[in-house]
C-alpha cells in the first residue's frame, strides 16, 4: 500500500511539473518567441545574400558581369503584359 501511494504521489508532482512547464510556454509573449526563434536562426546564410530580380533581362546581365550562374525561380501569377519589364 506505501508503495502504490509512493508511485501515485510521484506520478502527481511529474503530472503538476509538467502542467507548470507548459503554462510558462503559454505565458511567454511574442517577444520571447521572436528572441528563441532568432536565436535559433543561423546568422549567415549563403543564399540569403543572393540579390533577387524580378526581370530575366536584368538577371541575366547581372550574371554576365560578374560571370557568375543564374538561378531561375518561375511562379505565373502575372499576365504577359505587366509591363515591370
Amino acid at each position: 500500500m506505501q508503495i502504490t501511494m509512493a508511485i501515485a504521489s510521484l506520478l502527481l508532482s511529474i503530472g503538476q511539473a509538467g502542467a507548470l512547464e507548459a503554462r510558462e510556454t503559454v505565458a511567454a509573449g511574442p517577444d520571447v518567441l521572436t528572441a528563441e526563434i532568432e536565436a535559433l536562426r543561423a546568422p549567415r546564410v549563403a543564399w540569403r545574400e543572393i540579390v533577387w530580380k524580378s526581370c530575366l533581362i536584368e538577371g541575366l546581365k547581372e550574371s554576365r558581369d560578374k560571370k557568375k550562374p543564374v538561378i531561375l525561380w518561375v511562379f505565373i501569377d502575372r499576365p504577359a503584359d505587366d509591363g515591370r519589364c
